[in-house]
């Protein structure tokens, strides 16, 4: 319970100290009443959690459960750095950690929700990630583009952002595209979508902004200001859905299946499911996953969103697990959609 407690007093502390950093979102956002996801001044959300619901739960549910070293590096694989930096004749994705995944194809690199540093969080303190990103930045090959899912912290890092700057195209939900902005990169370079929205990278890369389920909030006072979603990004003939941070809704997974898909490869997260009581509305467990993996049409999928920071009370390496069990009952083929290590890589061959 100590270690609850200061937890606990770590978020109040945080909440209080954001209010003087400078990730501030979006204040321009024009919300489009025609458009059931608009509301008059924030956008629409299903999700209905606030800090004290994350206080209670936390109180209720005690210290996360520990993590052992052997735990932390049975999940870790050393990069293949000269197939990273030669061409992919075939397409390639390489899990990096949490929800950055580095996926190659036809000379295109592009980024998920890029997270290279230690902590989730506005400050240098707190909840250290377990296991360190597969690549670091002077590691990375030339990035092309990168897609950002939503503003939570272990998703939008401002260190990350800095490191890259205006060296890459960031596609962003509509809302924060002021929060690049302040953070000086060039209104150019940044290419902010709402829902169903696509945008024609090059002749042959198409980049669309999808729903998914969940919410947005960075600091006190900026709850739902942004959007949230996922990203489909087209190559010539190779499609990949990257699902971002979400809970499910089968309606809208199938919709997204038979108006994007289906896709040669899809990234879907599986951690931060415990407590259901809590979590289920924002977070997909992995049986939820397989479902998704499902109504996307997904030929191969890979489990992002876990094994990185410790944000729920799930045992460590039940994730991977309980994926592998869904995967068996369902009858499907393991190998599309199985546990990563940090650092793999995988090739995604094209069905006949």
């Amino acid at each position: 319970m100590k270690k609850n407690l200061f937890h606990v007093a770590l978020s109040a502390l945080f909440f209080i100290g954001v209010t003087f950093a400078i990730t501030t979102c979006s204040r321009s956002v024009n919300y489009n009443p025609e458009k059931k996801h608009h509301g008059k001044n924030s956008f629409k959300t299903t999700i209905d959690v606030g800090s004290f619901d994350w206080y209670f739960m936390m109180f209720k549910e005690g210290s996360y459960p520990a993590i052992e070293q052997k735990d932390i590096d049975s999940v870790l694989a050393k990069v293949d750095l000269s197939h990273i930096n030669s061409p992919s004749e075939m397409p390639r994705a390489t899990w990096i950690g949490h929800a950055t995944v580095l996926v190659q194809h036809q000379g295109v690199n592009f980024l998920t929700d890029p997270h290279l540093t230690d902590y989730p969080s506005p400050f240098d303190w707190g909840s250290k990630r377990f296991t360190q990103p597969a690549l670091t930045f002077e590691e990375m090959p030339k990035i092309d583009f990168m897609v950002i899912s939503h503003n939570h912290y272990d998703h939008l890092d401002h260190r990350t952002v800095d490191f890259f700057g205006n060296s890459v195209i960031w596609f962003v939900p509509l809302g924060l595209k002021t929060w690049f902005l302040e953070r000086g990169i060039a209104a150019e370079k940044v290419i902010e979508l709402d829902w169903w929205d696509s945008h024609q990278f090059a002749e042959n890369i198409k980049i669309t902004f999808a729903p998914n389920v969940h919410w947005s909030k960075r600091t006190p006072w900026d709850t739902n200001k942004s959007l949230w979603g996922s990203w489909a990004v087209q190559i010539d003939d190779f499609n990949s859905l990257f699902a971002g941070d979400t809970g499910y809704d089968k309606k809208l997974f199938k919709k997204i299946g038979e108006k994007l898909g289906p896709f040669q490869l899809a990234m879907i997260p599986i951690g931060a499911y415990v407590p259901r009581y809590f979590m289920s509305s924002q977070h997909l467990d992995p049986a939820q996953a397989v479902l998704v993996h499902q109504d996307l049409r997904a030929q191969k999928s890979v489990p992002i969103h876990w094994a990185t920071f410790q944000l729920s009370h799930e045992p460590f390496l039940e994730p991977p697990e309980l994926l592998a069990e869904t995967m068996k009952k369902f009858g499907l083929p393991k190998e599309n959609f199985r546990g990563l290590k940090i650092g793999e890589t995988i090739e995604i061959s094209f069905n006949q």
